[in-house]
């Protein structure tokens, strides 16, 4: 058995968009540090302007999402998208991903079984947690 894991997706006005589920490897050294890894030195844009690419700028959330989902579904199996809310399906972690009004993107990871919080990052850089 796995360490499942949630990513929760929120948009600008802090609405969930959706789910993605990880059946295994879900820890923070995993799951938690490929977010980070994919989302470092990138931030949220609106609208595609000159100099805009994947490799810098997501536009919205929307655009984070797809792209986030993009880049773990490589396979059949272990990453499954749910809706919006989905929980208790087993769990261990909760990450959710954000952005703050700058557009810097935010990653913070929910410890379920030691009602902890994990770590925290916004803009690249480690917040309380």
């Amino acid at each position: 058995m796995g360490t499942r894991s949630l990513t929760v997706f929120t948009d600008e006005d802090d609405k969930e968009i959706a789910v993605l589920y990880r059946q295994s490897g879900g820890h923070p050294e995993a799951h938690g540090q490929d977010l980070l890894n994919f989302y470092k030195g990138k931030k949220l844009c609106n609208g595609i302007g000159t100099g805009c690419s994947l490799e810098t700028y997501f536009n919205g959330m929307g655009c984070l999402t797809a792209a986030t989902i993009a880049h773990f579904k490589k396979n059949i199996g272990n990453f499954y998208l749910h809706r919006a809310r989905t929980r208790d399906v087993g769990e261990e972690y909760v990450y959710t991903v954000a952005c703050d009004e700058t557009g810097n993107i935010g990653v913070s990871c929910w410890d379920v079984y030691g009602k902890k919080l994990s770590f925290c990052y916004v803009g690249g850089k480690l917040a309380k947690a």
